[in-house]
């Protein structure tokens, strides 16, 4: 039985003519579960081409993890400015009212 997929060489500017009519005109919707879009092109395909092309696969993001409230264990604590590892800059600390914890 043959194989369904061939291989073909191209110069690169017949490759960019027909990756080119891959873009849609204005106001078209794509529809992502066909061709490269599609979940089984990503499997299959995606990490050969990422390994040809040398891309570094990007870290995935931790969970946001919503912490309560240390007194009433209550609520939910968003992290709104993180300092560096040595602490908060001296400016900021000239130019904010500090509010002790109790």
């Amino acid at each position: 039985m043959e194989s369904k997929t061939k291989e073909l060489k191209l110069k690169h500017e017949e490759f960019a003519r027909r990756f080119s009519l891959h873009i849609l005109p204005r106001r078209f919707v794509r529809i992502r579960h066909y061709g490269i879009l599609s979940s089984r092109w990503k499997r299959g395909k995606l990490q050969q081409l990422q390994d040809t092309l040398k891309i570094t696969r990007p870290e995935k993001a931790a969970k946001m993890q919503h912490l309560k409230c240390r007194c009433c264990h209550e609520g939910n604590l968003v992290t709104i400015l993180i300092f560096g590892k040595r602490g908060p800059p001296k400016d900021y600390l000239l130019d904010h009212k500090l509010v002790p914890v109790n």
